[in-house]
């Protein structure tokens, strides 16, 4: 080759014969120029490129409608296995992700984004799987849509293997909460939830019982939770086995007989229960780091006591364990049970109204959901039963909490003592309970609802039909009023109206309706009458008359008097703060200890606080608290709150009734928190709060006399 060129042999396209060959020199290069073979070579290679590409295509078109049929194959496959298996999981990792917006942890738009989000990516990836020619690019894509399909389940399976712990238990627990289940209701859509809570006392070679009978109330409606406490001495039929105490209930036949009294009792369907013993009870607290709670005097039985030992200082502490199931059982005081069930739904109410304390942290919400699974009995045992009640529960307010408590009289019947709860007692707390009264409603005087209790009439004064026309009135009114007939004689003046004792308030505006009439109260006796019963005398004109509402006068009222200065100048001396005391009391109020202390707080820090315990003339406790930690989870979510005289106070009411109000001077918190029953008017609570001041040094103060301070 000339200018030193390399030679090489060439082909023509679609040919098998080099065109030219090294050293071929002018003979090739002649055979290369187009002339008289031209049309040969031309149609040849052309003919033989077509063949070649069918032959190629034939392959290919196939290999396409085997991906194909492949692809639908897996589609319809993978249909099938979602319609049979896959529906319920995926709903549930939906359930999950909303739980997860309504604690606030993960914004909304999420719920959107990130499947929207993950379709984008998926497209994107399998476009390029498709298309793309780097093989490396196309390994690290199918990886990241192999993680991102495989994520959600792993998420929906670790869940969906905490909750079905709960049902991984023996085979006596299956059994027992497959026989409570034959005894609930299922909820209905957006109506109000009921659950049993059960405290049960299990002893080695003991059927055990009932120590505590709660139900619960989660009403979506007015959006509060509601709670009935029942009296482990009340006086009830257990279905099948007759009379007797309704704590043995679950002696004879476990949840499922607890839930069936409890629903015959109040005529409530019960949709869900729990039952937890005392240890369960203790792990839980435990685990949760312990419930701060205002303990509102000093519990004390020593080691030696023939009853339970206990030992626990007044004030707002942190409640653990040990203690916190003593303080929660304890019922060894004036009222025995009655308060033991006030102390239980205080209890739970803080426990619920601290839950920002630990709701955020998911180790521990990991941890609770095991010791709860592994500790309490329920039906509530998957994730798909039990989803729907925990988003339920977010969007109650914690603020609007009801506590209701069913008491009756105490009697004997042979040698064991029993609670005996008439038809209206049971009535008037069911109705409290389906129906809470709304805060703040002070100062009006309380009576039941009309539809709570019956109203019986006979004719005492000889009037024919005269029952039958009261009763038709009293029915216009809203009252479930029946004529009954004759009075046993016709030699009635007045009208009589007959009630309880716990209905003396409810009885007062029938004495009023149908006045002149007398009013006679009386004790309950078993088999008696339920509600009220009135006799229509000679003196009735043919009308009830609806009078104006009577407002209740309070029993305690406050005056000014700086009471027991002495005593909170030596609390002064004792702590770090400089308290302030109450400028105002009432008669028959006393002060029952002084303690100056710390208060351990979530950070770490130990807080200087005191406590001031006071009594009252019907055996309640009332506190006033002083700490320097300005935001415990006591003051959380107020019912309301009220500007005066340039501080803010909060008001935390009961139903009607204002339970504690509390206010910040300084660096320092303060609060006045009722009895337990709520026994100071709103009016004290309100006055009591509102005149704080320094308290004087020790060679300041005088001591007031009792005319000045007790005797108001």
């Amino acid at each position: 080759m000339a200018g030193g060129e390399r030679e090489y042999t060439v082909y023509r396209a679609g040919r098998d014969e080099p065109v030219r060959r090294p050293g071929d020199g002018a003979g090739a290069a002649a055979e290369a120029s187009p002339t008289a073979a031209a049309p040969q070579t031309i149609a040849e290679p052309l003919s033989a490129l077509s063949r070649r590409a069918r032959e190629r295509e034939r392959p290919h078109r196939l290999r396409t409608v085997l991906l194909w049929l492949a692809g639908l194959a897996a589609a319809a496959g993978t249909g099938v296995a979602f319609w049979l298996y896959g529906r319920q999981p995926v709903q549930d990792f939906w359930s999950v992700l909303d739980l997860a917006e309504a604690t606030g942890e993960v914004p909304g738009w999420v719920l959107i984004g990130a499947p929207v989000g993950a379709v984008v990516a998926a497209a994107a990836v399998t476009t390029y799987l498709a298309f793309g020619r780097h093989l490396s690019l196309k390994v690290v894509g199918l990886a990241v849509v192999v993680v991102a399909l495989a994520a959600p389940g792993f998420a929906l399976g670790w869940t969906n293997g905490k909750l079905n712990e709960m049902g991984d238990r023996s085979a006596e627990v299956v059994e027992a909460v497959q026989h409570a289940r034959k005894e609930l209701q299922p909820p209905l859509p957006g109506e109000a939830v009921n659950i049993l809570l059960i405290g049960s006392d299990t002893r080695p070679d003991d059927p055990g019982r009932a120590d505590t009978l709660l139900l619960a109330r989660l009403d979506p409606d007015t959006k509060t939770i509601t709670m009935l406490s029942f009296p482990r001495d009340l006086y009830v039929e257990l279905p099948g086995y007759g009379h007797d105490k309704i704590n043995t209930a679950y002696s004879y036949g476990g949840a499922a007989l607890c839930v069936e009294t409890v629903g015959e009792l109040t005529g409530l369907p019960i949709h869900h229960f729990m039952e937890v013993d005392f240890g369960g009870f203790w792990h839980v607290v435990n685990i949760l780091g312990g419930v701060y709670y205002p303990v509102d005097r000093r519990y004390y039985n020593p080691e030696s006591s023939s009853w339970k030992s206990i030992d626990i200082e007044p004030g707002y502490q942190l409640l653990k364990g040990h203690d916190a199931l003593d303080f929660v059982r304890y019922r060894h005081d004036a009222r025995g049970d009655f308060t033991r069930m006030e102390r239980q739904q205080t209890f739970l109410k803080e426990l619920q109204r601290q839950s920002g304390r630990w709701n955020k942290d998911w180790k521990k919400v990991s941890d609770l959901l095991t010791a709860v699974t592994a500790e309490i009995t329920s039906d509530l045992d998957s994730l798909k039963r039990l989803l729907p009640l925990a988003s339920l529960a977010l969007t109650l307010d914690t603020s609007n909490v009801h506590m209701v408590h069913l008491e009756g009289g105490l009697q004997m019947m042979g040698d064991a003592s029993y609670v005996v709860a008439s038809e209206y007692d049971v009535q008037a707390a069911v109705t409290e309970f389906s129906n809470p009264t709304q805060a703040p409603v002070s100062g009006k005087a309380k009576v039941m609802p009309k539809k709570a209790y019956r109203v019986r009439i006979f004719n005492g004064s000889g009037v024919t039909g005269v029952a039958a026309a009261v009763a038709e009135q009293l029915r216009g009114l809203g009252y479930k009023a029946k004529g009954v007939g004759n009075a046993a004689s016709f030699d009635y003046e007045n009208t009589v109206v007959y009630a309880p004792k716990g209905m003396r308030r409810t009885a007062e505006q029938f004495a009023r309706l149908l006045a002149p009439a007398e009013l006679e109260v009386q004790s309950r006796v078993p088999g008696a009458h339920d509600g009220i019963t009135i006799v229509v005398g000679s003196s009735f004109d043919g009308a009830v008359a609806v009078p104006e509402p009577v407002e209740e006068s309070p029993s305690i009222v406050a005056v000014e008097g700086r009471y027991d200065e002495a005593s909170w100048a030596a609390l002064d001396e004792e702590t770090p703060m400089k308290l302030q005391m109450p400028g105002v009391w009432a008669a028959g109020l006393s002060y029952d200890e002084f303690r100056a202390y710390r208060v351990p707080t979530p950070s770490g820090r130990q807080a200087a606080a005191a406590v001031a315990v006071g009594t009252t003339p019907g055996g309640g406790y009332f506190g006033i608290q002083m700490m320097r930690w300005l935001d415990p989870p006591a003051i959380a979510h107020p019912t309301t709150k009220k500007k005066i005289a340039g501080t803010t106070y909060l008001l935390f009411y009961s139903g009607a009734d204002l339970h504690m109000v509390a206010w910040r001077r300084g660096n320092s918190l303060y609060w006045a928190l009722n009895t337990m029953n709520d026994e100071l008017p709103a009016a004290f609570m309100m006055a009591l709060a509102t005149s704080f001041s320094p308290v004087a040094p020790p060679e300041a103060s005088v001591e007031p006399s009792p005319s000045e301070s007790a005797s108001p």
